[in-house]
């Protein structure tokens, strides 16, 4: 019975996940940007799997080599799951085409294109990234140049390319 549960582990740390990144938005919102709560969440999820893990571990009756296949095996399954709820957030927020209809959607008279022209200018919209990847330190300017201050969204970027190599067979939808 207890190997079963070994299955519940990711969803478990993904439901612990979920519960804390929506608590930290909602309470402990001025503190955390959206970003960070998805990190602080997506950690404490881990831990949650992790301490899950080290429970029916120590239940268990399995040899050693099984239990560390178990604990690899739902780790990846959970990061797994934590990158899809990434997403599912990020695409929410940040996707464009979502931003639009939600403010058509809201707006009674609805939008003119000049509007909504103004609203999405590319100018704005990089200057806007900028200033996020500035303010979150990942980039730094000097003397009017940017540059990388923080490796960590690269080293993410090159890894979401290396999954799209594996995947589809190319660096991006696009080649």
């Amino acid at each position: 019975m207890i190997i079963y549960l070994h299955t519940l582990s990711a969803i478990i740390g993904l439901t612990i996940n979920v519960i804390c990144q929506v608590c930290i938005c909602r309470y402990i919102n001025r503190k955390f940007s959206l970003l960070k709560s998805v990190y602080t969440g997506f950690v404490l999820g881990l831990c949650g799997l992790i301490l899950t893990e080290l429970y029916y571990l120590y239940q268990s009756p399995l040899p050693l080599r099984e239990k560390i296949c178990f604990i690899l095996v739902n780790v990846i399954t959970y990061s797994a799951l934590g990158y899809g709820y990434f997403h599912f957030i990020n695409l929410g927020e940040t996707a464009r085409r979502i931003r639009i209809l939600r403010e058509l959607y809201n707006s009674q008279n609805g939008l003119s294109l000049e509007g909504i022209l103004t609203k999405y200018n590319a100018q704005k919209i990089l200057s806007r990234r900028m200033n996020r990847l500035l303010n979150n330190n990942q980039v730094v300017c000097r003397n009017g140049r940017y540059y990388i201050n923080n490796p960590t969204m690269l080293i993410m970027a090159k890894i979401i390319v290396a999954m799209k190599l594996i995947v589809l067979g190319k660096k991006s939808e696009f080649n």
